[in-house]
This record gives structure tokens, sequence and C-alpha cells, in this order.
């Protein structure tokens, strides 16, 4: 879990420990929305950034350039790659066209000069994909840790969240283990008031000894931006 989930979780607690909501009869469990996916974007390495494509706030798909980082002469190598792999390719031509006229021994070494210039093309193709830093999934920007001209080195550059479905993070009391499958909806009731249902897709196998109580996540869908991450529910039913 981050530190982000651990500090929000406290907060959580302690409000509804102090809040009326958390003494609605027949509700036990105290709850936390938060976003789906949540992605710290980082490179292994030290890079110059060269362009920081997106802004604070916007949406992005999976996919998506997000960040490009300085390649050097990188371009140029891989040109002059490219280069020698077209002449290999002719050369290989010839062999083809000559056929049985040319010795065994030659076509042998233009083949396998293809092939070496096919795989350093290539390599040269990963090493120039990998300065491009891509959003892992759809959400919004919310987090650029970095401008152009500044050095990435081994931390978080920018963080993505999902927030078209949210993750419902439940502590229940011990009583209730063995209560909850995957797939079974559950109802709760958010910070203003609303009843909604969500679908179980974890149930803990094991109870924490010091609170007496294990965890349930469900996924509340939020296709709208209804409900708010980061909020607190409690856990008011649940549907067989």
């Amino acid at each position: 879990m981050s530190c982000w989930h651990l500090r929000v979780r406290t907060s959580v607690l302690l409000a509804f420990l102090a809040s009326p909501l958390a003494a609605q009869e027949g509700e036990s469990g105290y709850c936390l929305l938060a976003p789906i996916k949540d992605t710290n974007l980082s490179f292994s390495g030290r890079e110059l950034v060269k362009e920081v494509v997106v802004q604070l706030g916007q949406e992005v798909h999976a996919g998506d350039i997000v960040m490009r980082l300085d390649g050097a002469g990188m371009p140029a190598r891989y040109e002059r790659s490219l280069a020698e792999l077209r002449q290999a390719e002719r050369a290989m031509e010839r062999a083809e066209m000559l056929g049985r006229v040319m010795i065994a021994e030659e076509r042998d070494r233009r083949e396998t000069d293809l092939a070496v210039k096919a795989a350093s093309a290539r390599e040269m193709e990963l090493e120039l994909e990998r300065l491009n830093l891509r959003a892992p999934h759809d959400g919004i920007v919310v987090s650029i840790a970095v401008q152009e001209g500044e050095m990435l080195e081994d931390t978080a550059a920018m963080r993505i969240v999902d927030l078209s479905q949210l993750l419902v993070e439940i502590d229940v009391p011990s009583e209730r283990f063995g209560q909850f499958d995957a797939g079974q909806e559950v109802k709760i009731r958010t910070e203003s008031g609303a009843i909604v249902s969500a679908t179980v897709v974890f149930a803990d196998p094991i109870i924490d000894l010091a609170s007496k109580s294990f965890r349930v996540n469900a996924v509340l869908e939020n296709t709208d931006r209804e409900f708010v991450a980061g909020t607190s529910c409690m856990l008011v039913s649940t549907l067989k």
C-alpha cells in the first residue's frame, strides 16, 4: 500500500471515530474511496528531459507519450544503422539474383551481415523508444515532478490516476469474516449520504490481530466522476 493510502486511511479512521456517520444502525466497517489505478512514472537511469508533452489536469490514454528524454546523438546513430541495414539488404538481393553463381561461403557471409545489421537497427529502435515515457493506462495527470531541461535521475517524473472507477477499501470487523466473496455486491454510504452499490473483487483471507478486522476491496463505477477519491464511506449491507 502506498504512503498516500496509509495517510488517508489513518485520517479517515480518526474522522469516523468522531463522526455520526459511523454510528448509523446496521452499518459496520469504515472505508475509503481511492483511485482504481494510481501510477508514478519513473525512469531507471540518468537522462535529460527534452519535452514534457502533457499538462497538469490533462486526460491521457494508455500508450500516449507524456514525456520525451534527450537521446543526445542516438537518433543520428539510428539513421546510420538503418542505412547500413538497407545496404546489407541490397547485397542480399544481389546474392539472390546471382543464385548458384555465388559461392556458398560468400552467400553465408551476406546473410550473417544482414542479420547483424537488422539486430543492430532493432536494438537502436528499442533504445530510442525507451526515451519516450508513455501513459500505462487511461487517467489524469495530477503531478509533474520535472520540467524540460531538468535531469531525471531514478525519481518519479509524473503521477497519473484513473478515476473512471474507484477502489473501495473496506475494513470489516472480524465477526463478519467469511461473508464476502468476489463478485458479490455491497452497499456503501458515501460522505454525501448517498447509498451506492460496489462489486467485491477481493476479501482478505486473514484477520488482522491488532485491529480484529479484515480487508475487503470493491470496485465502484465512477464514469461521471460523481464520487471523489480520498473521501470516506461506510459499509451498509451486502447483497448475495
